[in-house]
């Protein structure tokens, strides 16, 4: 019997608000040290702001890197930074990159929207990064909401097992922008004081900017944390708002802790998302209980570094690594009174206690949730074997392109009118559909979504047995431009949350899991051309670790009136 591979976290670094390296990150939240700061208006918005952002000194490291984005010099020096303390050459065949964001270099959309800069394009950014380090096309960009550093971190785990490589550096970077505060701020989802997850008071988030990166590799020793568990899922129900029971994140905890073998009484403490907002808070309490976490200790960092967005998932990871190793739980700073309705043990102070296993979530929007298991060598529980590939095959494909949609190789739907907005809904009606809110969707959403309308019809799944990964070149650039032309010429207060909303590639996920009841996997990726044996292969795998039924894949792009999905569905074959 082959034995499974086991992933060790050999290597971390971490740029924030707080500090241009892990220890000096660790040192602050010690001392108990918030990075959240004032910022004046016209700064990272018209209005004056709490948030926490990377010291102008920071910067001074990034030497001969003029050419690169503010952003890419955050991703370089963080990867520099692992690959110094290892052994490890991303030139090597068996090395690969991962590198996770919500937004990439979106500040460079301000000056010339209706020309975007090609280094706007994610799969742009990616490159020049990959380029940089002779990566060749070993890169992958993960752009998933809020879960992007979690969804990351899970990717590079299996494909590490899969034996596509054998070390993977995960990167997960964001910075500010007028962009993104606005689009936060038409949510009214910004506190006007520092943050309190969980707490009775709480009234909002505070944004931050980050980058950190970890290294996982197949060899490590006995002080490497063992990243044991993965898993992500869909609340299939709302694109901007938690779950109200709570059930999506505990699907996602549950089957990482599965993969990790490791029961309640095992887990150490949680590392939440923690927002501070309502809803998101009160979500979270009531997963935890669903999970049968109610006794183990939890906290959020997001009142240390704010809200890091794609970068938030892999720093908070580090800062958890760190926490498993030194036997500390950091307190959540500013917590006094619990404030959501199912208790969890929350507290403001640090404390020591023993330590075997981490649980890590994460949740965005889309309805997306993500949770990983951290566990100390020590701890660590494998099952004897590896699990047998599963066999799927290609039950239904959907393309739409020109004007024209064909099913499994047949036209079954075209048109000649001469724009896609028209199209796209004459197409849906000719499903049959009625669901009023598809006219209120961003085109990249109406285009996945009614491709999915015929992928699934007279097909029929239990939530959990169906999962989605798709991928596209223009990530939400169509619905980006939008919004900064309505900021640029009324200012951030004129904003839209029902435009700001669409801003995120993976919530044409979300629309569809919706629509259908999808609460299995879901991940975006960005790629500049589309590799479908590749997301096939990543599929197979998925469909492995959640024990799935089915798996939509697609290439799902649109910008301007050019657009193009190609759409599978893929079911195990028994």
């Amino acid at each position: 019997m082959e034995h499974p591979i086991t992933v060790y976290i050999t290597a971390d670094t971490l740029i924030s608000s707080l500090g241009a390296n892990t220890r000096e990150n660790i040192k602050a939240i010690r001392e108990y040290q918030s990075g959240i700061t004032r910022h004046e208006a016209g700064i990272i918005s018209d209005t004056s702001i709490l948030a926490a952002t990377i010291k102008p000194e920071q910067w001074k490291r990034a030497k001969n890197l003029g050419t690169y984005t503010r952003l890419e010099q955050l991703f370089i020096l963080a990867i520099q930074d692992i690959l110094s303390h290892s052994e490890m050459n991303l030139a090597d065949e068996d090395c690969g990159l991962i590198l996770s964001t919500t937004k990439g270099n979106i500040d460079l959309l301000a000056n010339h929207p209706d020309t975007p800069d090609i280094r706007v394009h994610l799969w742009e950014m990616g490159r020049r990064i990959s380029e940089y380090f002779q990566a060749g096309n070993r890169v992958e960009v993960i752009s998933n909401a809020c879960i992007s550093g979690v969804s990351a971190l899970i990717v590079a785990k299996r494909w590490i097992e899969s034996g596509r490589y054998k070390k993977v550096i995960v990167a997960g970077g964001d910075i500010l922008s007028h962009f993104i505060t606005s689009g936060f701020l038409s949510f009214r989802s910004i506190s006007s004081e520092r943050c309190c997850p969980y707490d009775a008071r709480r009234d909002g988030l505070n944004l931050g900017e980050a980058c950190g990166a970890i290294l996982l590799s197949s060899e490590g020793n006995d002080t490497d944390i063992i990243l044991s568990g993965g898993a992500i899922s869909n609340d299939a129900n709302h694109i901007s708002g938690p779950s109200r029971t709570g059930d999506g994140l505990y699907f996602a905890i549950r089957q990482a802790m599965e993969e990790a073998a490791v029961l309640a009484e095992d887990v150490s403490f949680m590392n939440t998302h923690g927002t501070a907002t309502v809803y998101n808070d009160e979500m979270e309490s009531k997963a935890i209980h669903l999970a049968g976490l109610e006794t183990v200790p939890v906290h959020s960092l997001k009142s240390y570094f704010g809200h890091t967005l794609g970068a938030s998932g892999v720093i908070e990871s580090i800062i958890c690594i760190h926490e498993l190793k030194e036997n500390v739980l950091f307190g959540t700073l500013g917590y006094e009174k619990p404030g959501v309705s199912m208790p969890i043990l929350v507290q403001a102070d640090h404390q020591e206690i023993p330590m075997k296993h981490c649980i890590k979530t994460a949740s965005g929007f889309g309805g997306c949730n993500a949770a990983i298991v951290l566990t100390l060598p020590a701890y660590q529980k494998q099952p004897s074997s590896v699990q047998s590939p599963v066999t799927v095959h290609t039950t239904a494909t959907v393309s739409i392109e020109n004007s024209c949609l064909s099913m499994n190789g047949e036209t079954v739907f075209s048109s000649s009118v001469p724009n896609f907005a028209q199209f796209i809904r004459e197409a849906y009606k000719n499903t049959g559909g009625s669901n009023m809110k598809f006219y209120k969707m961003d085109d990249l959403c109406k285009l996945g979504y009614t491709a999915v309308e015929y992928l699934l019809k007279e097909k029929n799944f239990q939530p959990e047995e169906i999962g989605i990964l798709l991928v596209n070149a223009a990530a939400s650039l169509n619905t980006d431009i939008r919004h900064q032309m309505i900021i640029n010429q009324e200012g951030d207060h004129a904003a839209s949350p029902t435009v700001f909303v669409y801003t995120l590639p993976n919530v044409v996920a979300g629309e569809i899991c919706i629509r259908h009841k999808i609460q299995g996997e879901n991940t975006f990726f960005i790629e500049k051309e589309f590799d479908a044996d590749k997301l096939e292969e990543y599929a197979r795998i998925v469909m492995k670790k959640g024990n799935l039924k089915a798996c939509i894949t697609g290439w799902c792009n649109l910008l301007m009136e050019e657009y193009k999905a190609d759409f599978k569905l893929i079911e195990v074959q028994h």
